[in-house]
């Protein structure tokens, strides 16, 4: 296997029949090729997953193509092209999106390089019934939903499931299958619908003959989704507009921007993958118009404060509109008393109510757009019987209730796990919700500058009472860092990544961040870190492992991964950044996970990772930081 760069794309190069699993998403829908000319994965927002297996057989000549012939796939923004051949034929299949429009496109382009060439494609498909059904009971149950799927199911057993329509130089096979599920393609004549399954065609094939020296394709569109509703469009206007869609994903792959730092082909084909990756993730439903987390956070679709506030880093420079629809959408889900959920539905419902993390990122996110862009007006929109700014205030006064005399907020209870850390019960004070929370002061400081004077000084002057009480209380002079958190009984002081935000937003002085930052590249890059066992695979997340394994749960139970020392690369990249601020070498943590992954075959950004553990989801949208570093490489941002 051999991974290579060539104009900001990702090339593999491997055996026909080794996969190279490639995510992508539009506004409407995710999929994954699997780099044999299958799709591995499709579903749509607020749906389910529609596939179990999908599989492309090919022959050339009436000889089945063998698996093992070499390949290259390259893989780019929302297409992939894979190229092999046979003694007989040239083969190149492109798969790929548009923008918007819940459709994947497929075409297999075929040469005749020695004599006369039958090409013969078969694909063979099961749908995935399991998902469907632990969707609708988990997120989808109710009388009119029920009532669909008994009229639905008993029309279609009625009328029939299956219905073919030949258009002249196309074939269309509609399927209706259970409530009012559909699943239509259409395909290239001459081609065969092979009716193998009692409810739906779940085999076809398609033709191809061509001259010594000719060439010619075969066109395929496929489309999931349901009757009257977002997700359904005809597969056979978009045949018939095939190029026009296809011209529309090179065209996305070409407004890619590249910043000039990026002066290797590495750094291109980093910088696109990242920065497609957290375009890839905004979605917009009516009102609803946001950043999701990942592949895997769709259903319900839902944005989050945290992985809203690190993915809008990226997009910032270049599609500010877009971080002030997250803005708007984030603040329409706030609680009328203010409490900040993890996340907000599409419906705008709280998912996982209250959290110490989600006030502070929305007053920092509002500040971060206002001070880039320039655009105040975003303050003065409104929310609920106010304004934007006035959430602001409200969601940061509403979390600093939690505060004691110090200053600092105190996280009571003994399970208190509702941060970005949420698989770590972490009490008392934590010095990374301490953090943002006196970046929110400070930005909510900085806002009202010109409003009110009188209460931006007032914030000013908490921000400033915080800062002290980090340094004072949760610095380890002994350890050369923060600790992790502490409270009057306990404490985690082992180094963790988190913690950078205080060299970030300037609250350790230059000594103390020097000194956090050089303890982090001894102890959580790994190549440096001789006491782990994993290997050279990029940045721990803590170091050494909790201490308290009570206070650990679930995939964090467990040494290495998830928030117990697995490589996080958005946190990788805000590593990298700090040590950027700091004239140190940052190339480490800034591209480490990246190569990691991608010998691996992770070829979209990953959410989590260690060795010795299954890997997070795919398409990661905070997994773009990497593409904030880039774009903003004099160090300034946090200034």
């Amino acid at each position: 296997m051999k991974v290579d760069f060539e104009n900001g794309a990702l090339v593999h190069y491997d055996d026909f029949c080794s996969r190279s699993y490639y995510d992508i998403s539009n506004n409407l829908l995710t999929a994954q090729f699997d780099g044999m000319g299958g799709i591995s994965k499709y579903a749509v927002i607020n749906k389910w997953d529609f596939f179990e297996c999908y599989y492309n057989q090919m022959a050339i000549n009436d000889k089945v193509f063998d698996l093992y012939s070499p390949k290259k796939v390259t893989m780019v923004g929302r297409k992939m092209v894979i190229e092999t051949e046979t003694d007989e034929a040239i083969i190149k299949i492109e798969q790929f999106a548009d923008d918007v429009t819940n459709a994947i496109f497929e075409e297999f382009n075929i040469t005749a390089k020695k004599g006369d060439v039958k090409f013969e494609n078969v694909i063979n498909f099961g749908v995935n019934m399991t998902s469907y059904l632990k969707n609708l009971f988990n997120s989808r149950l109710s009388i009119s939903n029920f009532a669909r799927l008994v009229y639905g199911t008993v029309g279609a057993v009625i009328k029939g499931h299956k219905h073919n329509e030949d258009r002249g130089n196309y074939i269309v096979m509609r399927n209706r299958l259970i409530e009012n599920w559909c699943l239509d393609f259409a395909v290239s004549k001459p081609a065969f619908p092979r009716e193998t399954s009692g409810m739906y065609t779940n085999q076809f094939s398609a033709e191809l003959y061509l001259k010594e020296g000719k060439s010619g394709s075969v066109k395929i569109v496929v489309s999931n989704g349901t009757y009257k509703d977002f997700s359904y469009v005809d597969v056979a206007e978009l045949f018939e507009r095939f190029d026009e869609y296809k011209q529309k994903a090179n065209e996305y792959i070409d407004s890619l921007p590249v910043p000039e730092c990026c002066n290797t082909e590495f750094l291109k084909a980093y910088y696109k993958s990242l920065y497609n990756c957290s375009l890839s993730m905004y979605k917009e439903m009516g009102d609803f118009k946001g950043f999701l987390a990942g592949i895997v956070y769709q259903s319900p679709a839902r944005t989050y404060f945290r992985d809203g506030y690190w993915t809008i880093l990226s997009v910032l420079p270049n599609r500010p509109e877009l971080v002030r629809n997250e803005i708007l959408t984030l603040a329409t889900g706030v609680d009328k008393d203010g409490k900040c959920p993890s996340a907000v539905k599409y419906n705008f419902k709280n998912w996982w109510g209250n959290h110490y993390d989600s006030p502070s990122f929305l007053a920092i996110m509002v500040y971060d757009y206002v001070r880039v862009t320039g655009d105040r007006s975003i303050l003065t929109e409104k929310w609920r019987k106010s304004n934007v700014l006035d959430a602001c205030r409200m969601v940061v006064e509403k979390l600093a209730e939690c505060c004691d005399d110090t200053g600092l907020l105190y996280k009571g209870g003994e399970y208190n796990r509702r941060d970005w850390c949420d698989n770590v019960f972490r009490m008392g004070y934590c010095t990374y919700d301490e953090a943002l929370f006196q970046r929110a002061l400070y930005a909510l400081g900085e806002l009202y500058k010109g409003i009110d004077d009188n209460l931006s000084k007032d914030y000013y002057v908490r921000a400033e009472k915080v800062k002290k009480a980090i340094n004072d209380i949760l610095w380890e002079p002994k350890l050369g860092y923060y600790v992790n958190y502490k409270d009057e009984n306990f404490v985690e002081d082992n180094l963790s990544i988190d913690t950078v935000v205080c060299a970030l937003f300037g609250i350790a002085d230059k000594g103390k961040a020097l000194s956090m930052l050089s303890k982090m590249e001894l102890l959580l890059e790994s190549k440096n870190n001789k006491e782990q066992k994993a290997g050279d695979f990029g940045c721990l997340s803590v170091y050494p492992f909790y201490k308290d394994n009570k206070a650990v749960v679930i995939k964090s139970s467990l040494p290495y991964y998830y928030h117990n020392g697995g490589d996080w690369p958005y946190w990788s990249a805000a590593y990298a950044y700090a040590k950027l601020m700091y004239g140190m070498d940052y190339e480490y943590p800034l591209t480490r996970w990246f190569k990691y992954n991608l010998e691996k075959k992770n070829f979209t950004p990953v959410e989590f990772f260690a060795p010795c553990h299954p890997d997070g989801s795919l398409l990661q949208a905070w997994s773009s930081m990497g593409a904030f570093v880039l774009s903003y490489i004099d160090g300034k941002f946090f200034d």
